[in-house]
């Protein structure tokens, strides 16, 4: 029999406001889920609106070329990138009403809450399943609330029918991907400033929800030596992956409360589209009935959760130690002197469990070479270079960098206002793209952290935000001028904290050439202390997929200036 959707109205992920439901018998449905929520560092929400939506909304996220510690410029990435990495962590649970205590390096930093309620519809019965999660991260002096949503409506046996994301980037921006199943497909919408964007993907019975894991433990128990292959849908890269179950043995391990338990550890890894994404992994210790009672993730200084109480998972974490400014800049042994000035460098970066030739993208700046006899190793060289430099791109550019989409608003009326004003008078493309980084630059000057991820249209209005912000919004100019453009993730040389700490910047397609600039510092030829993890137009269902390398070589990272010119 092929299912369908129900038709359920637009409220139906809508939970009770004060006291979630809990089932009246045990629903083995399990979720996990990458909305994320930003609040400023004090806790206070940016904005309460709600809209009419299956979830609640729940919202709130200088001119020295000196580059200092911290800087609302440089940090954004750190922030997004760290409630990306959340995402990705959020456990499996046994959904019938269930509580996680999370802790980073350590830390206590927050909770997630799972829980699962009979929904019917025209006399059939489905399961709403519903995780939040609440953590506390340090910046600096400062800390963030960082809130995760994710929920989907089930068949009986788990069937996914139909799903809601959100995401809350602070100031005016609801980011919402939402999708049903029809007649074997899943057709995926993105809503956000104003766009709407979809896409449809192939689905069938078979495929679980990110919670996929647990779901299949506790129908049909592992034991040691036994491995098991399952089909998820991860919402971030809105895809359906393989992830494959490995059955260890039986380990004593230490719960939250400090007593120790006999639990089957069980390893699992990801493949997208054939590759393993080694971002997902994790380690996980379940009970003789598949119940997940702790989980471990190797990023950002080690992730834990623990299965517990209601009261124990909402207890007050205290002072939170993880630094996320400190503990993510990744040190070099010797300093970088006049960063800004760079025009030629030469690293030797290393990667404890990856090749960085598969990670670090290659292009007219920045080429990676494998280091002979060595297998996580490789030199990576990064050359400034201008409009005329270099040899042509051939063929037809991708429409993609060229149009609007959720995020980069080349179409809103106060962003192509500006890029008439900005541009006025100008001819050539270059010019035009030098002169709209440098009137972003200049005009963002209240660099904060209060916006976690917004969209152009908002920046143009408000002129608020860090490194983010500064990239959308020049994107969008650009785009709006007729150039080409795409938002840069990767590292910058941090010169008072001796490393190389997480920024965004941008590129635009002038002369047949990808020409990198960086409106947060003004840069349009952009030195030698930008390294590259990857580019994105932003365009999509998925958006944020560009900051997954990122969780990659998070905590795995070092780099070792080796010729600096």
């Amino acid at each position: 029999m092929t299912l369908s959707s129900p038709n359920l109205e637009d409220g139906f992920l809508r939970p009770h406001p004060l006291n979630p439901p809990t089932p009246s018998h045990p629903i083995s449905v399990e979720l996990e889920g990458p909305p994320v929520i930003v609040h400023d560092w004090e806790g206070r929400p940016g904005n309460d609106r709600m809209p009419s939506t299956p979830f609640e909304r729940r919202s709130g996220k200088g001119s020295s070329m000196k580059r200092l510690v911290p800087r609302p410029g440089r940090d954004s990435s750190v922030v997004l990138r760290a409630a990306m990495v959340l995402a990705l962590a959020v456990p499996a649970a046994k959904a019938q009403d269930t509580w996680d205590a999370v802790y980073l390096s350590g830390s206590k930093i927050g909770h997630v809450h799972t829980w699962v309620e009979k929904v019917s519809d025209k006399n059939h019965e489905y399961n709403r399943v519903r995780i939040d999660a609440e953590m506390r991260l340090k910046r600096g002096q400062d800390e963030s609330v960082v809130k995760l949503m994710y929920g989907t409506i089930e068949t009986l046996d788990g069937q996914v029918l139909r799903l809601d994301t959100r995401t809350d980037a602070g100031g005016n921006q609801d980011i919402r991907v939402h999708g049903d199943v029809i007649g074997g497909r899943m057709k995926l919408s993105m809503k956000a400033g104003g766009q709407s964007v979809s896409q449809t993907i192939p689905w069938s019975p078979e495929i679980r929800g990110p919670y996929g894991p647990e779901q299949s433990m506790t129908k049909q128990p592992m034991k040691a030596g036994e491995s098991r292959q399952i089909r998820v849908y991860i919402p971030e890269l809105n895809k359906v992956c393989d992830q494959t179950l490995i059955a260890k043995s039986i380990e004593p391990t230490v719960l939250g409360d400090g007593s120790k338990r006999d639990l089957l550890r069980v390893d699992l890894t990801t493949d997208v589209d054939g590759k393993h994404r080694p971002e997902y992994d994790s380690r996980v210790f379940v009970d003789p009935k598949g119940q997940v009672l702790k989980s471990e993730q190797d990023i950002m200084g080690g992730m834990v959760y623990y299965r517990t109480s209601r009261e124990a998972a909402l207890a007050p974490a205290g002072s939170v130690r993880f630094n996320m400014i400190a503990e993510t800049m990744v040190k070099v042994p010797r300093p970088i002197s006049n960063p800004d000035q760079t025009r030629q460098v030469r690293y030797r970066v290393t990667l404890k469990k990856q090749d960085p030739a598969q990670v670090f993208p290659i292009d007219a700046r920045q080429s990676v070479k494998k280091e002979e006899g060595a297998t996580n190793s490789a030199i990576v060289e990064i050359r400034s270079v201008g409009p005329i430099d270099g040899t042509p791109i051939g063929g037809e550019i991708s429409p993609q960098y060229l149009q609007p989409n959720a995020l980069i608003n080349s179409d809103d009326i106060r962003v192509r206002s500006l890029a008439s004003e900005i541009t006025k008078g100008i001819v050539d493309p270059w010019e035009k793209a030098r002169a709209i980084n440098g009137w972003v630059y200049e005009k963002i000057r209240q660099k904060d952290f209060k916006v976690a991820f917004a969209s152009a249209a908002d920046v143009a209005r408000n002129l608020q935000g860090d490194c983010s912000e500064h990239s959308v919004l020049a994107a969008a100019i650009c785009r709006a001028s007729g150039i080409p453009s795409r938002v840069v993730v990767g590292l910058i040389y941090v010169e008072d904290a001796g490393g190389f700490g997480y920024h965004m910047w941008d590129e635009v397609f002038v002369n047949s050439r990808w020409i990198a600039i960086d409106p947060s510092w003004n840069q349009t030829t952009v030195d030698a202390v930008h390294i590259k993890l990857s580019d994105s137009s932003l365009d999509g269902v998925a958006p944020f997929e560009a900051f997954l390398p990122v969780a990659l070589v998070e905590g795995q990272l070092a780099i070792e200036p080796i010729e600096v010119r």
